[in-house]
């Protein structure tokens, strides 16, 4: 295969006319287009659209579990999994700064931030969503910018409709919530919709309680050939932060934090025998709990609200305009290990970090219909404007130490073009976008604050200013073999630009007064992807291969963020859904991804830099027992070693999900999931040659009745009471001493929960 040969069948979402209706479209073009660019279809690209009705079959499952459901998306989750916070999604296997590299939208506006928070999906009720539209791969890019690499998920709400339901359900960890979803018309051309939630529990580990408040309101009025949508959401997040667990080395506190003690304990701390007074002349080792170690937080509050305007002066044209603006107050703790309730430490960091943004969306769209051919093409322009500003304090009473101040803004222009040719069953369509981004961040550290004193805690740097451009396409083929079998294929290009974060972190070793000067370079990926879709009357099957190339990928591990060599990406989807019988039925999904560096070196420091830390993240001392046994070390200072043929940290090679559903004669509905996951590398190792995250399978149980207006539903999650963790780190001192010491993020064991509803 090659990338400049393929064909493929083109998914044709664009047409919805009575004089086309014969048109073998594979996905029906959606409702409310208003919320997409999907409706001019994308190619050659590997799209699912998830339907209302699969979603509410999935009563208990939160967004993030739906998703999972299908191949090419892996959830990984941190701290303890409740209702998925805390979860990135990483679409392709780009390990931990997958949240960067795969692209969320609400109602087709963008809900990944410019710093490196995760997308929080928990607040949006499951009655109020219309679809879920799936694209795999780079190709949304063209159609909404940068971050759209590993792919793009698009959540589409309900307008228009009259429904109303509400929803309780209580679980294990003392898990409740509610939810009230009211969509009502007011008259024969306005309606309103409005639905809330609220979720509190304890969850499964100690120091960990979670709590969320959320509402959406719609407004939908229709006059002649215009069209008006406004939206507001709102949440309001209190997370607790538990802390890892430690496996492996017996390095400092790790004796107050280890995984097989206890997994669902609190983060307690330590004092190592440089700080306790005690440590030397008793020989301790860093097993003197600190039990009265101030708890992690982290408490958000979001805001957006957006306003849209359609324009159809007749059935083959359409004008768009939106405008919106969304808010973000967090304000978080991390405490030192030898910070306690009462005596803060200089170690201590009290954040309070504002990200507020606007954007105004511009488009075009015209159909032209003929007797050989159709044709479809969407113009636009998008202007995005994010502003960033971080206090940094030791405790929440004292003064700011530390000030980040940053801007990033984004214009691009894109056009997105279909042509489908009836005679020969066959679509075409190709794409471009030209895109401009302005970066511009300053950081200012006041020494006289406690906490600030040192000059390797925090660096001063003054503003800097940056500017960079983009261009992107892609190009597929649509080819309908019978009316059950489609061969689809497509290339596209993509990039992401740096956010925030990540130029904050980006840190040299020995340490430099360069360290966090906010200098990153963009990051590009190209790739293809070829696939078959067959569809009769009771089996539907997916199937796709794809490759991609990327280069200056961005790494992000919260403690060195650089470009990466390049990285090469291959692999397999596979969804198959088969109705067995009137009342059974299984669907299933595989994903393969083989993650790989092509060039690069590592290289072998002498072990300790000046300042006695690691010289790199992916240093070890040349004269150390770990070097020498698994890089191979000839005792040489400054050795290098390739880096091509590394797997990428993080990214698990193979997943699996499995479904069967059963209709009981009692008018229950009996579901069985099973799911896999496959080993893979902890974060920080790059080399290779840490303990793998392990393997895990899950089996959940789901039993539902729906009488009337009432519904039931009753589960058991990992019924075989497995221990296992999504996300592990090893230690960033890569000396003997530390070599398999990695801080890990227990998950829930078996639990059970309850769910009623009733609609009226």
């Amino acid at each position: 295969m090659t990338k400049k040969l393929f064909l493929s069948i083109i998914i044709l979402l664009t047409i919805n006319y009575n004089a086309i209706a014969d048109i073998p479209e594979i996905l029906i073009k959606p409702n409310n287009e208003e919320y997409t660019r999907l409706s001019t279809g994308l190619a050659g690209s590997n799209i699912t659209i998830i339907s209302s009705e699969t979603i509410l079959s999935k009563p208990n499952d939160n967004i993030h579990q739906i998703l999972e459901d299908f191949s090419g998306i892996e959830v990984r989750k941190y701290y303890d999994g409740v209702e998925n916070v805390k979860s990135e999604i990483d679409m392709r296997g780009f390990g931990e700064a997958a949240k960067s590299n795969s692209l969320i939208l609400l109602n087709g506006n963008r809900l990944n931030s410019i710093d490196m928070s995760f997308v929080d999906l928990s607040n949006i009720p499951l009655e109020s969503i219309e679809r879920i539209e799936i694209i795999r791969g780079g190709s949304g890019s063209t159609l909404y910018g940068s971050g759209a690499v590993g792919g793009t998920i698009n959540i589409v709400t309900k307008n228009s409709v009259d429904q109303a339901s509400i929803k309780s359900s209580y679980g294990s960890y003392n898990a409740l919530s509610g939810e009230l979803f009211v969509s009502r018309p007011i008259n024969e051309n306005d309606s309103v919709l409005f639905s809330s939630k609220l979720v509190e529990s304890d969850t499964f580990r100690n120091l960990a309680d979670y709590s969320n408040e959320s509402f959406l309101l719609n407004f939908s009025k229709t006059q002649d050939n215009v069209k008006i949508n406004l939206d507001v959401l709102s949440s309001d997040t209190e997370t607790e932060l538990p802390g890892p667990r430690v496996i492996g080395g017996v390095y400092n506190y790790h004796f107050c934090n280890l995984y097989s003690d206890s997994r669902t304990a609190r983060n307690a701390g330590g004092y190592d025998t440089f700080s306790h007074p005690s440590g030397f002349a008793e020989g301790l080792k860093g097993d003197i709990c600190n039990t009265s170690k101030r708890g992690n937080y982290a408490n958000t509050e979001k805001n957006s609200y957006n306003g849209s305007i359609l324009y159809s002066p007749n059935e083959l044209n359409t004008f768009s305009f939106n405008v919106g603006y969304k808010d973000k107050i967090e304000k978080s703790f991390f405490a030192a290990n030898a910070n306690t309730v009462d005596v803060p430490n200089n170690g201590d960091r009290y954040s309070v970090t504002e990200v507020d943004g606007n954007m105004i969306n511009l488009g075009y769209e015209t159909s032209q219909v003929e007797e050989t051919y159709i044709n479809n093409i969407k113009i636009g322009f998008d202007h995005y404007h994010s502003f960033y500003n971080s206090n940094r304090h030791r405790k929440e009473d004292e003064l700011v130490g530390h000030f980040y101040d940053a801007d990033i803004k984004s214009q691009g222009y894109y056009f997105q073009n279909t042509t489908y040719v009836p005679k020969l069953s066959t679509s075409i369509s190709f794409g471009a976008r030209s895109e401009d981004n302005y970066f511009k961040g300053r950081d200012t550290v006041n020494r006289n604050i406690d906490g600030f004193a040192s000059k390797y805690s925090a660096q001063n740097h003054s503003i800097y200013n940056n500017k960079t451009s983009n261009t992107v396409f892609n190009f597929g083929v649509d080819r309908r073999i019978d009316k059950n079998l489609t061969l689809y294929g497509g290339y596209s290009t993509s990039f992401r630009i740096p956010n925030i974060d990540e130029r904050i972190l980006t840190i040299n070793y020995p340490m430099t007064a360069e360290d966090g000067d906010f200098i990153l370079k963009d990051q590009e990926s190209n790739g293809y992807e070829f696939g078959i879709r067959y569809q009769n009357t009771s089996t539907s099957i997916n199937v796709s291969i794809f490759e991609m190339d990327t280069k200056n990928e961005i790494q992000y591990n919260q403690a060195v963020n650089a470009n990466l060599d390049p990285i090469k990406r291959e692999g397999l989807n596979l969804d198959i859904m088969n109705n067995l019988d009137s009342k059974t039925s299984i669907e299933g999904s595989i994903s393969y991804v083989n993650a790989e560096f092509t060039a690069g070196t590592l290289s072998l420091g002498t072990g300790y830099s000046e300042f006695g830390y690691p010289q790199g993240n992916d240093t070890y001392g040349y004269l150390s027992e770990t070097a020498i046994q698994y890089l191979g070390s000839n005792s040489t200072p400054n050795q290098t070693f390739s880096l091509a043929g590394k797997k990428v940290p993080l990214v698990a090679p193979l997943k699996a999900k499995a479904s069967i559903t059963r209709k009981m004669s009692n008018g229950f509905d009996l579901k069985v999931d099973l799911h896999y996951v496959d080993e893979r590398y902890v974060s920080n190792d790059q080399e290779n040659i840490e303990p793998m995250i392990p393997d895990y399978y899950l089996l959940d149980l789901q039993l539902s009745s729906e009488d009337g207006p009432y519904n039931f539903d009753f589960g058991i999650n990992n019924l075989l009471n497995k221990e296992y963790y999504d996300f592990a780190i090893s230690s960033t001192f890569h000396d003997d001493a530390h070599y398999g010491t990695q801080s890990v993020y227990p998950l829930p064991e078996r639990n059970l929960y309850v769910n009623f509803g009733y609609k009226f």
